[in-house]
């Protein structure tokens, strides 16, 4: 029987407390899990990739709002000890995406106690209370659907089952290292003229890109994602890319006959992996080998204050020639994710004129 466990927006006293529980669950990331979906000592449910969960924390807690910025919003579990005190042992955090009312899951993680049994075999309580509080906040903030990436592996795809998440569509993860004896990165100009109508990309190109994400995706992946053709445009620099160290990102456009085939993004990183995304129409399939090609010879060997240099590409499961390349490429598979999506309940608003109706009738 579960103890009296509520859950509240983060607070600064709830700091030290979940100090604990961030370093523990950074420790278990991506080990085995032992009871289907969280593992013990707080292993996490959800991490998206580069978050920082105690950055979103103190973003949180930080009472100087500004107008018009949408930060990350920490919610916390607590369980009532004898004695009135109350302990954190849960936290969850959603954070705004680019496009507009949505909302991503970006960490979730509930620590269990010594003698919690191994065999579980429903989702915890204490998580789904987590996730439902993460549901309402987004409600609160007039989304209209929030969107989660867990693990193939394990039984966290029950845990948003239970609270009205459906599958979307699996992402695979693929990983390459860079070889620090490899050839040096080439000019990306000379390596472009290689693909026929490979370009970088124009201010005037989001517009064809988005026809071009159309023809390539499920039409249930275009419902949960609700991209528009601004998805495309160039982001400005913000203070998490800076924390990130990401030295630069390009965007390339493969256009042929009027008509755009192909899309690639390089985000290079100071430190860690190089980020990867590749969009090609199944009508000019072997667009992707090119393009994993070409990213490879601009990204070059490994640079000296780099660590742990490589390059991972996040391929879905219905781009089957994407994955293809990969594999001749020698990527390897590094982890499974699936995208879930829960359609929100949005407010309606009352209509202004009914009371003028009902004057004229």
């Amino acid at each position: 029987m579960q103890r009296q466990v509520t859950v509240t927006p983060a607070r600064w006293w709830h700091l030290a407390g979940l100090s604990s529980l961030i370093r523990e669950s950074r420790r278990r990331r991506g080990a085995a899990s032992e009871d289907g979906y969280t593992g013990r000592g707080g292993q996490p449910i959800v991490w998206a990739p580069r978050w920082s969960p105690s950055l979103a924390l103190l973003q949180s807690v930080w009472s100087a709002s500004v107008p018009g910025v949408r930060v990350p919003l920490s919610y916390v579990a607590e369980l009532q000890e004898p004695g009135g005190r109350r302990r954190p042992i849960g936290l969850g955090q959603i954070r705004p995406k680019r496009e507009p009312h949505q909302w991503e899951v970006a960490y979730l993680a509930v620590d269990f106690p010594a003698e919690a049994s191994r065999l579980r075999l429903v989702p915890d309580r204490n998580a789904s209370r987590l996730l439902g509080a993460l549901c309402d906040a987004a409600i609160a903030q007039r989304a209209d659907r929030l969107l989660a990436r867990v693990s193939d592996s394990g039984g966290g795809y029950e845990l948003f089952r239970q609270l009205g998440f459906s599958l979307a569509v699996r992402e695979y993860t693929y990983f390459r290292t860079l070889s620090e004896n490899g050839p040096a990165a080439g000019d990306a100009a000379l390596l472009a003229q290689r693909v026929p109508g490979l370009r970088p990309q124009r201010r005037a190109d989001p517009h064809g890109l988005l026809q071009l994400y159309e023809r390539a995706t499920p039409k249930t992946v275009q419902l949960v994602e609700g991209k528009r053709s601004a998805s495309w445009d160039f982001a400005p620099v913000g203070l998490g890319r800076r924390l990130a160290r990401r030295v630069g990102v390009q965007r390339w456009v493969v256009e042929r006959e009027t008509q755009k085939v192909g899309w690639l993004q390089i985000q290079r990183a100071g430190r860690g992996p190089h980020q990867v995304s590749i969009l090609v129409d199944e009508r000019d399939a072997e667009l992707n080998q090119s393009l994993v090609d070409f990213a490879l010879d601009v990204l070059g060997s490994a640079g000296a204050a780099n660590d742990n240099a490589g390059v991972m590409v996040r391929a879905r499961e219905h781009q089957t020639r994407l994955i293809a390349a990969l594999d001749a490429s020698q990527f390897l598979l590094v982890d499974a994710q699936l995208l879930m999506a829960k359609m929100l309940a949005t407010p309606v608003l009352q209509p202004q004129f009914g009371r003028v109706l009902e004057k004229v009738v």
